[in-house]
């Protein structure tokens, strides 16, 4: 079994962004993974030996019709895909707006490490307890303007307040934050990574 790495990445430049997922997935223990375009895939593309998908960050903007009318087919598999999913930063706002939620721009980007905390225990967080605070990687300026229908908060911050949701029932997470980009320093993004692969994915 494998994880589908879905880049969303419209700019080829971009492609290093994507091999950290990757990358940050064998740190967590998981060296089988496929990396696909956004672009190729459809919902009749994701193979039986398709275990789960995480959705990368992009340079997209969702509020630029034209540019979120580029992952319309993503969307459709977003919804009616049953394997756990995990959005990250992009993935998360794309994820939201699959389910009906907003996206807002902020006056400034973010661009450094940053103090998250936990509203909601549950499985990717699993490590911490409610009201702890851990450390990682933000890159955006763009952010979910609400909950979307059937998902619970699960994770906020000074720059974001929905940095981490969950869908009520199906495996379906979101992080605002690319936990992919964890260093020696703030190994936490890495954490969160082998708790979707022990406690998501080999539990669905």
């Amino acid at each position: 079994m494998t994880i589908l790495i879905i880049n969303n990445y419209y700019k080829e430049t971009n492609l290093k962004k994507v091999y950290q997922v990757s990358q940050a997935l064998r740190k967590a223990g998981k060296s089988k993974h496929e990396i696909w375009r956004f672009s190729e895939i459809n919902e009749k593309s994701i193979k039986n030996d398709i275990e789960a998908i995480i959705l990368s960050g992009s340079a997209a903007h969702l509020q630029n019709p034209d540019q979120a009318s580029m992952y319309s087919a993503e969307i459709e598999i977003i919804r009616k895909v049953k394997i756990p999913i995990l959005g990250i930063c992009f993935g998360h706002q794309l994820i939201g707006n699959a389910f009906g939620s907003q996206v807002h721009t902020l006056p400034k980007p973010i661009r450094r490490f940053i103090s998250v905390k936990i509203i909601e225990p549950n499985e990717i967080f699993s490590s911490w307890k409610k009201g702890s605070e851990f450390t990682l990687c933000e890159s955006h300026q763009d952010c979910l303007t609400n909950v979307p229908e059937g998902f619970v908060p699960l994770a906020e911050s000074e720059s974001c307040q929905i940095e981490a949701m969950k869908h009520r029932r199906r495996p379906i997470y979101g992080v605002q934050a690319h936990v992919e980009r964890a260093t020696n320093e703030h190994p936490d993004g890495i954490k969160i990574l082998e708790n979707f692969i022990s406690k998501v994915i080999a539990k669905s």
